[in-house]
């Protein structure tokens, strides 16, 4: 055998080790969050904390975090890592995620000496915490999310540290259910570790360890020659989160993105502080967010591992809520990664103009249903609903599922789970009409939801983003619809929270109905060049109305359904014409008032608009990659807006350009 085919061979049968992990956790968890929702991932990793494979199924947010918490249980155990060992990590400011997502780490020696570790990395259904879940957009400090676990060895030697686990089951919800999850990851840990001790056998350890580093370098080689590939240059971004759960202003994340020969620096300096909030996240999320981008933008097809992120540089100051230290909570982890995600995609799509894609759903939409039994145990229903995706030059966005910056997921749970486990029932779920973003290929519907409460005592929780800001289009493009979490009581709605997508604990009544809209995906181009027969056929589906299409997208149907080509060609020429567009000034800098962007204009422009003080606005042009957002600021004159040059780097245009200028709405219009 050549050693391209050993090389192939090595890391094919490592690729099955991380299968067969995969499909052990599956069949032997205890909560239907892992063996239902597959809220999990498995993968392998060098003695020195580099990732050496993973599954296509595996979530990249998961895994590409263990490189992180593996190095510092290396830094923290040094030579003191012995066979019989097994650590447990879930620490975000170690390199974990957040508490509820618990890391086994279980070495691996050869000849007596480290060399691999196997990774389970599960979501356990709660933590402790102050609410059932231990998610809850409410918190104020990490220690109301839980028990929060520092790199730790719970076994030296073989021994098993009972009373530390007594001591961590004791302070969980549902006990019996994170023991059958913890005993699930213990042995997936120790039946891969008898693969590798058969791969040593059958490939020489040695040589599977120099074969391990050279598939390592080979990736590197490619990524960093794909890095070549790009258009030298700095590239920004600027993307906003709703709030961090106690207070409506903003967060906003910036990013400097710079591309040097085969180097790329990502650079996350001037992003919002820490909030109090749980709208924080670990220091390992922002190399996480770039190397899963970089990864599906630059390198989609050839295997995963270390090599591919050698090449990537991250600057992220801690003290902001993108880098957060204690006691910062971080329960809002998928979504503040979502939001670097996001500032990584535009940053890109401006280097790489034919890969622009329209923006997510948000982050993971935490959702929380817990109460009593009739045998007065804990019931706890946790579901994380997916949405639409974006929109790309060609193809529209899908609806209601999984992401490329997302793992094998479901989008829900199955009804048959839900009310067999619960006492909830699912009256309703299916596409959210119209929350699609339009765009000369629109984005994906968000779904819709409604589950009716059962119980006497029950409570709502929600961890969401994308309520207050949704997602933006790109290339003209609009915005999908945000996130909506609500609740139906005796004929009337109920907002659960002050603050939208941030709800801790709110006490349900029987017969309640919890309604759960997601966001649909951002658009590409314009709406007005849509193809009236893909318009059409959204109409028929159900995706739009009738309405939506005059609107939305200027087609105009008849009772059949088919569009009037003359009634078409005028109101799309009327749409166009009743666009506002603005004349865009360099300023000295950019202005903002706090985390807010200013965009100052007249009360002329304002009225065309329909908008008053303060309302959100974005600014969009045809070789942006995404919309330049900022809130309206009325000033008495002027006709034109003064943006500064990390605006106008943002929205990729010249002083003297016209960029249209347009409304933010959160619902389907």
């Amino acid at each position: 055998m050549n050693e391209l085919g050993r090389l192939e061979l090595i890391r094919e049968s490592l690729v099955a080790v991380v299968n067969e992990m995969r499909a052990n956790v599956i069949h032997s968890s205890y909560s239907s969050i892992i063996y239902e929702g597959h809220d999990f991932s498995c993968g392998l990793v060098a003695a020195d904390g580099r990732l050496v494979a993973q599954s296509l199924d595996d979530n990249p947010l998961h895994i590409f975090a263990v490189p992180y918490s593996t190095a510092e249980v290396v830094k923290r155990f040094g030579n003191d890592i012995n066979e019989g060992d097994i650590f447990l990590h879930n620490d975000p400011y170690t390199g974990g995620t957040h508490l509820n997502d618990v890391l086994m780490l279980y070495p691996v020696f050869l000849e007596g000496r480290l060399a691999l570790f196997t990774a389970v990395r599960c979501h356990w259904g709660d933590v402790g915490g102050m609410t059932p879940g231990s998610l809850s957009g409410r918190v104020k400090e990490i220690y109301q999310e839980g028990l929060r676990i520092v790199p730790t060895r719970i076994c030296e030697s073989g021994r098993m540290n009972e009373a530390f686990l007594d001591l961590l089951f004791a302070n969980m919800r549902i006990p019996h259910e994170r023991k059958g999850d913890f005993n699930t990851m213990l042995g997936t840990s120790r039946k891969a570790a008898e693969h590798l001790r058969r791969l040593f056998r059958r490939f020489g350890g040695e040589k599977l360890l120099s074969g391990i580093d050279e598939l390592i370098a080979r990736a590197e080689r490619v990524m960093r020659q794909r890095i070549a590939e790009v258009p030298d240059g700095t590239y920004y971004a600027e993307g906003y989160m709703d709030s961090d759960g106690h207070s409506p202003d903003p967060l906003v994340g910036r990013l400097k993105m710079t591309v040097t020969g085969d180097r790329l620096i990502a650079d996350f300096t001037g992003s919002s502080p820490q909030t109090r909030g749980p709208i924080n996240v670990g220091p390992a999320m922002a190399f996480n967010a770039v190397a899963t981008m970089v990864k599906a933008f630059l390198d989609p097809y050839t295997p995963v591992n270390h090599g591919s992120f050698n090449s990537l540089e991250i600057v992220n100051p801690a003290g902001s809520f993108l880098n957060a230290t204690l006691p910062a909570p971080c329960g809002g982890m998928v979504e503040c990664r979502a939001l670097l995600s996001s500032l990584v995609v535009s940053a890109l799509g401006l280097a790489l103009p034919n890969k622009r894609v329209g923006d997510l759903k948000g982050g993971a939409n935490h959702v929380y249903l817990s109460g009593l039994l009739e045998d007065s145990s804990l019931f706890l229903m946790y579901e994380y609903p997916a949405g639409g995706t974006g929109a790309t030059r060609g193809f529209d966005g899908n609806h209601g599922v999984r992401a490329y910056s997302e793992g094998d997921f479901n989008a829900v749970w199955a009804v048959e789970v839900v009310e067999s486990q619960c006492p909830v029932e699912v009256v309703q779920y299916g596409i959210r009409e119209g929350s699609c973003g339009d765009g000369e290929f629109r984005g994906g519907c968000g779904i819709r939801r409604d589950l009716r409460i059962l119980s006497k005592n029950a409570s709502l929780s929600v961890l969401a983003d994308k309520c207050v800001i949704p997602p933006f289009g790109t290339a003209t493009a609009k915005s999908g619809a945000g996130n909506r979490f609500i609740v139906l009581r005796d004929g009337m709605v109920i907002d659960p929270s002050p603050i939208p997508g941030k709800v801790g604990g709110f006490a349900l009544q029987q017969g309640d109905i919890v309604r759960i809209e997601t966001a649909g995906g951002g658009g590409y181009g314009d709406p007005l060049l849509r193809d009236v027969g893909r318009v059409e056929s959204d109409v028929a589906l159900g995706y739009l109305t009738a309405e939506h299409a005059r609107r939305r997208f200027g087609v105009v149907l008849s009772q059949e359904g088919r569009a009037d080509a003359e009634g078409t060609t005028a109101e799309r020429e009327q749409l166009r014409k009743d666009r506002v567009r603005i004349l865009l000034e360099q300023a000295e800098t950019d202005v903002y008032d706090g985390p807010r962007r200013r965009f100052e204009f007249s009360g002329e422009f304002a009225a065309r608009l329909g908008v008053a003080n303060g309302a959100l606005v974005e600014l969009v042009a045809s070789t942006s990659a995404s919309a330049l957002r900022g809130w309206a600021c009325l000033q008495d004159n002027g006709t034109a807006l003064h943006i500064g040059p990390r605006g106008l780097a943002v929205l990729n245009a010249a002083p003297g350009t016209m960029a249209e200028i347009r409304a933010v709405s959160v619902l389907p219009e």
